[in-house]
């Protein structure tokens, strides 16, 4: 594959380059300005109430006017209601509106196709100036999207208020606790403690003490911030890939042209992921901030490796361990770090060759006990474990479909006895689903136990802690949400522009078209949850559910990732088996020499 080295693409400015041509210059505007606009369609489309989504802002003047263009367009459908509650009689009633689906999914489609044209097309024609500055334009408009498509940021906002406005423990206080408060109408989980750890509460409560220092205690106002903070996460995220790129490379292949367009493509893919972008600033979900601190940890890593300092291993992983503390299923990507240290001392005796890994292990766990001491409670924090739904319930993964379609099969009827914990059939696939995760981990760590060589270089580590994650969302767990993906895109990209031996596939159509649709299907899940759907059967199996089927589509994706990562693994380890022959001597003739090149891959 050959790349186009035109002088935007080098980092040079119009007037240095002599660039003249209007198409050039104005094709990067003209997607910027068309994916807006596309943005703004869906967001005229997501507050129809047929589709079961949430008020962003309820009972503000801010709602009024967002909501008013979609009043115009959609004249006589009902929107986004204040509870967006239903009894189950009016629930049960409900038709399912095919042209609300086929809104949805037209507009979720139409930003993805331009998310994947401006793969194909953009990078050599923008700087990243412009990926950032164009990434914060779009970001402002999801920001003000009158609709959200998940309610966990009120959630967010109550656990805020239980310890900024009622000085109680956030981690421990349930929210019935706080039942007179505005934000109750709005949660759905109000007998379970916080999901999330003390690096999380102590975010939430900064934006919240900040509102009350502006004097606005509403629920809008907070709403407004964690977005916006949302955005600043994705925008640091992004310049974190920017220049840890560029740490990954050689002083003198920074300014290389075909590099730096691997780089500009790894970054726009990131700044312009629709997936990412609409759970950062619609939903305003932490994994934007979980995808920020394992960026900072990787680029600390980066830094670590070019000047063998101590600090920058330590403050590496202190942001590993924030992430855990912020969510502590992460944990499951700390591991690999261990591993990389183990594969580099491999040379050394057995007691040296610990010293370092156990050094970062104590330091990890130190932080992780040292952030969660002030909120233990005398071992109340752990009650997490015990009502916390992703432990027994199954949602938008393959699990949840077996387990609904052994339902039917059966002719059972699943009960739930405590609306924090699964039923029967749930809590034995979450049994299932932890035992294959726990093999297929552990297989993952044998391995680089075996082949320490495979984890030697800092984008081995990457891929490893982007495959471990995935391994844990598509196996280990069977509560998945689409926002679960984000750090694994972020790893992702980061892993491939790291390596120059991948860098290539950045610029393929065939990563496009993967990361297009990976944002697509993960989106499509929230249309598993119209109205209707959940009472709609299929046409061969009426007693199954079209919104089961959610978890087998989001995760469709996979049948093209598996088959492009295998294909370019072979394609990488022809090119180094063919590049380590040996040259012919002179006296053997020209043949051999030109069947050998014909060989090798173009890059």
């Amino acid at each position: 594959m050959t790349y186009p080295t035109t002088p935007l693409a080098q980092g040079y400015t119009k007037k240095e380059s002599g660039l003249t041509e209007p198409s050039s210059e104005s094709l990067p505007v003209f997607f910027v300005l068309l994916l807006g606009m596309a943005l703004m369609v869906l967001g005229l489309i997501l507050p129809l109430r047929a589709l079961y989504f949430y008020q962003a802002f309820p009972g503000s003047w801010v709602e009024h006017w967002l909501l008013l263009p979609t009043r115009l367009l959609f004249p006589h459908q009902p929107l986004v209601s204040p509870r967006h509650l239903l009894d189950a009689q009016t629930l049960h009633n409900v038709p399912l509106n095919w042209h609300d689906l086929l809104a949805l999914g037209g507009g979720l489609a139409l930003v993805c196709l331009l998310y994947l044209l401006a793969l194909r097309a953009l990078p050599p024609l923008v700087s990243y100036r412009f990926i950032l500055l164009s990434t914060a334009f779009l970001g402002f408009i999801l920001v003000l999207y009158p609709a959200l498509t998940s309610q966990d940021v009120f959630s967010y906002i109550t656990y805020a208020r239980i310890g900024v406005i009622y000085h109680l423990n956030p981690l421990t206080t349930l929210p019935v606790a706080i039942s007179q408060d505005p934000i109750y109408q709005y949660i759905f989980w109000t007998t379970q403690p916080s999901a999330y750890g003390p690096t999380w509460i102590a975010c939430t409560s900064l934006l919240q003490w900040l509102a009350l220092q502006l004097h606005h205690s509403s629920v809008w106002s907070m709403v407004l911030l964690l977005r916006l903070f949302g955005l600043a996460m994705h925008l640091g995220a992004t310049i974190l890939l920017w220049s840890g790129s560029g740490l990954a490379l050689a002083p003198q292949e920074v300014s290389s042209p075909r590099l730096r367009l691997a780089r500009l493509t790894a970054t726009l893919a990131l700044a312009w992921n629709p997936l990412l972008l609409l759970e950062a600033c619609v939903n305003a979900h932490n994994d934007a901030t979980i995808l920020l601190l394992i960026m900072l940890a990787c680029w600390l890593l980066l830094r670590w490796q070019r000047r063998q300092q101590l600090p920058w291993l330590l403050a590496a992983t202190l942001s590993l361990a924030l992430a855990a503390c912020l969510k502590i299923t992460f944990i499951v990507i700390f591991p690999g770090l261990l591993l990389f240290l183990l594969a580099r001392e491999e040379r050394r005796s057995f007691w040296p060759r610990l010293r370092l890994p156990a050094a970062i292990l104590l330091t990890y766990v130190s932080c992780i006990v040292l952030l969660y001491w002030p909120f233990w409670h005398h071992g109340a924090v752990l009650r997490l474990l015990q009502v916390n739904p992703s432990a027994s319930m199954a949602r938008n993964t393959l699990y949840e479909f077996l387990v609904h379609l052994y339902a039917t099969i059966a002719h059972i009827r699943l009960i739930q006895v405590n609306p924090n914990t699964g039923s029967q059939p749930e809590i034995v696939a979450h049994t299932i689903a932890s035992l294959l995760f726990v093999l297929a981990y552990g297989g993952l760590c044998l391995h680089v136990l075996r082949r320490p060589a495979s984890i030697r270089s800092l984008s081995a580590l990457f891929a490893w802690m982007a495959l471990a994650w995935l391994l844990f969302c598509c196996i280990g767990s069977t509560w998945f949400w689409p926002w679960y993906l984000v750090s694994w895109v972020g790893l992702s990209l980061l892993a491939l522009v790291s390596d120059k031996g991948w860098q290539a596939l950045l610029r393929s159509r065939a990563f496009a078209v993967t990361a297009a649709l990976t944002a697509f299907c993960m989106l499509s899940i929230y249309a598993g949850y119209i109205w209707g759907m959940e009472r709609t059967g299929l046409p061969f199996l009426p007693g199954l559910q079209i919104s089961w089927l959610r978890g087998l589509w989001g995760w469709s994706f996979l049948l093209l990732v598996v088959p492009l990562a295998l294909a370019q693994r072979r394609r990488q380890r022809t090119w180094s088996t063919l590049a380590a022959q040996p040259l012919p001597l002179p006296g053997q003739g020209q043949g051999s020499e030109k069947q050998r090149r014909g060989r090798l891959p173009v890059s």
